[in-house]
């Protein structure tokens, strides 16, 4: 009797796929946090220096070399906001201990006439991050 190999083949590919996935969590500890924060704070504005108000920003935590030995990785969404009239934003959000031991946080921008050329990310090492601490970025669409 013949063994056929395709079937086997397949499902053996499907199970490498899937181990090797990034997994994606949203983790808002504290919308208001209490304490203990880290703060990314700054502006957005066009080219010719007008103010961006109601743009989206986001971050991430992104550890994307394992996640629990399958390969694959993390990215939890610690913080959203949008900024005012005058293009200002404040994102404030807990670190988890994990977090500062590796990856890195990315703040980006989000929404209409953003793409990756005109709305670059901004991103702080595992080896920057600290708590009780504001870093201050603004970001400049064209």
């Amino acid at each position: 009797m013949k063994t056929k190999i395709y079937p086997y083949a397949l499902l053996l590919a499907l199970v490498c796929l899937l181990s090797s996935c990034t997994k994606e969590e949203d983790d808002y500890i504290s919308k208001y946090c209490p304490g203990s924060c880290t703060e990314v704070s700054g502006q957005v504005l066009r080219g010719s220096g007008q103010p961006i108000k109601n743009m989206q920003l986001l971050v991430t935590w992104q550890n994307l070399r394992t996640f629990k030995g399958d390969g694959g990785g993390i990215i939890r969404k610690k913080a959203v906001t949008y900024t005012d009239d005058n293009g200002n934003y404040t994102l404030r959000f807990l670190l988890r201990d994990d977090e500062m031991e590796e990856g890195h946080i990315e703040v980006a921008p989000q929404g209409r006439g953003c793409s990756q050329v005109n709305c670059q990310s901004y991103t702080l090492y595992w080896d920057v991050l600290k708590r009780d601490t504001t870093f201050t970025h603004n970001f400049l669409i064209d």
